[in-house]
Formats: C-alpha cells, structure tokens, sequence
C-alpha cells in the first residue's frame, strides 16, 4: 500500500496504527526475519496471529540468478517477472500493481537497523537454505518513504486474446521522487 506522505507501509504499521515506536527495536530481529522470509504466513508464536499480519518488514523484489552446475548455466530470475507473479498470487488476479523503489542496502545482515534493508537472498550473507532462494528478494523494514517510490505501473492479464499474456495497463509517475544518485559521492571526470 503506499500513502503519498509517507511511502510503503509494512503490515504491521496498517495494523496497528498509529505505530508504537517504541517497539520498533523489539520487532526487528533476526527470528522475525526468519518468519517474514521462510514462514511468512506461519502463527507468530509472539502473538498467536499469522505473522504475515504484523510483520515489520516489507518485500521487495529485486530479481537473482539460480545456478545450475549440471547444465553449466545460470537462470535469470527477473524482479518484475518475480514480482507479478506475486502480485497476481500465481496468476490467480486478475491485476498486480508493481512500485518501482529504491532502499539503501546492508553490505551485511544488520536486521536492528531500521534505515538499511536487507539482501535476504544474498548467499554470502544469509547462508542458510531457503526454499525461495530463487526469488530475489531484498525485506525493507517498517516503511519505504514516498520519495523513494519512483512509479507505479499497473498490469492487467490479456485474456481475451486467446492466449494468456500480461500487459502494462498504465503508469503513474511520483512527482515527489528523489533519484538514489542524491546519495552518490562519485564526481564526475573533468
């Protein structure tokens, strides 16, 4: 969901809102990460709720590549191919709306961190098996901030062309957007 003055929430913030900051700390562990990436709709043990419904963390898709040594090739999993197959729940709706975003990355697990998200699908940070390694995913934490969101693109099935394809409905532009290069320290050659 996003809010023009304030960006992608998580679901916990939509649950519980106003947002109890002051549990902000005790929500961002490296067992609730655990939960969010590999249990997602599993009962909080916390709370006796699907976790799914209070996760502090927001998924993001970023795209990976899946190695296969047999064949001695790599797969290209793409964030958007990724993404709409989420956001159609497998194809099962009939639209998917993807935000294109950007968050600033831990270069290591740093899950207490609010301002930073994280790799989940990064091998050489998270080392244990995941069955949805394959998914490309990066797990913001509590909010991506509106002007961060550069647009939203709207995709709709085809399914009166006989053949089952989807198609770009529509784009809307963030005027607030701020491009992540105002973060950049690199200078241009003279």
């Amino acid at each position: 969901m996003i809010d023009s003055g304030v960006g992608i929430t998580c679901n916990w913030w939509r649950e519980v809102d106003p947002l109890p900051s002051g549990e902000i700390a005790s929500k961002l562990t490296a067992q609730n990460l655990n939960l969010h990436v590999n249990h997602f709709e599993s009962v909080d043990p916390a709370t006796g709720k699907p976790f799914c419904e209070e996760t502090p963390f927001i998924s993001l898709s970023c795209g990976t590549v899946e190695r296969s040594t047999a064949a001695r090739t790599n797969f290209v999993h793409t964030a958007r191919h990724t993404a709409l197959w989420f956001g159609t729940h497998f194809g099962q709706k009939p639209v998917a709306y993807l935000y294109y975003c950007w968050v600033i990355l831990a270069p290591r697990s740093a899950v207490a961190v609010q301002g930073v998200a994280e790799e989940v699908r990064d091998l050489n940070t998270y080392r244990r098996y995941s069955p949805y390694q394959t998914e490309g995913e990066v797990a913001a934490k509590i909010v991506v901030p509106a002007n961060q969101i550069n647009r939203c693109e709207k995709w709709e099935w085809d399914r009166d062309s006989g053949q089952r394809t989807i198609r770009l409905a529509g784009t809307y532009r963030n005027r607030g957007f701020v491009p992540p290069e105002a973060l950049s320290n690199v200078r241009e050659m003279l």
